[in-house]
């Protein structure tokens, strides 16, 4: 019995290692960003609409993404320069323009250490490690006569 426990504990800790590709992680940063706001005139927002940033030339945007509810892009240069911006929407309104940053934003490193950020499997294969303890324990106990 103890034999069988061991490689089902074994099992489980190798059954949760793949579990650390789906630890989606998420951190807020202060860093100064760039903010478009499109609108139409009469100040109707320019909202839900597709846009794509460009570096100076280069072909593969650095951003994609829609406009918010307000018609506002806003993006972290990672470098000065110049920028390009299109903007459009599906019935063929849209913009195409450049713009000058001064600096880039260079974000401050908030990633969590490993041990917060791992905290919680290690508390589930620590659960698991410790039933099956228990559960062997159980098994071996001794038949009052």
């Amino acid at each position: 019995m103890t034999r069988l426990s061991f490689i089902t504990a074994l099992f489980c800790l190798f059954a949760a290692w793949p579990v650390h590709a789906h630890d989606l992680q998420h951190s807020v940063d202060g860093a100064p960003a760039v903010v478009i706001k499109l609108f139409y005139m009469g100040d109707t927002p320019f909202a839900f609409e597709a846009y794509e940033i460009y570096r100076e030339g280069e072909k593969l945007p650095y951003q994609v993404g829609r406009t918010d509810s307000q018609g506002r892009i806003a993006f972290l240069p990672d470098r000065a320069g110049a920028w390009r911006v299109k903007a459009f929407s599906e019935d063929g309104h849209g913009l195409d323009f450049k713009l000058e940053t001064d600096t880039a934003a260079v974000p401050s490193n908030t990633e969590k250490p490993a041990y917060e950020r791992y905290g919680r499997i290690a508390v589930g294969v620590a659960l698991i490690l410790g039933l099956f303890g228990l559960l062997s324990l159980y098994a071996r106990r001794k038949k009052p006569q």
